[in-house]
């Protein structure tokens, strides 16, 4: 998916258009690659906190596993 960004500047005349288009163009493509995507997902590892002891439950260690895996690896 692309999408397109119009960003108002003042720009002294004697400034390179195409220069500082290309400029910018190529900062923004940096700061896309290393910017982490956000998961639409909710975060879903109850499972495994429960059975790293984050969490308090009340389902036994077979349950918690089965239900980790499942949600881990849709098994």
């Amino acid at each position: 998916m692309q999408t397109t960004i119009n960003i108002s500047l003042d720009v002294p005349q004697s400034y390179q258009l195409d220069t500082l288009k290309q400029e910018l163009t190529e900062y923004a493509k940096k700061l896309v690659a290393k910017a982490k995507p956000k998961a639409k997902v909710a975060r879903r590892q109850y499972a495994h906190d429960a059975l790293c002891g984050i969490m308090k439950t009340d389902k036994s260690d077979k349950e918690l596993i089965e239900e980790y895996l499942k949600e881990k690896f849709q098994i």
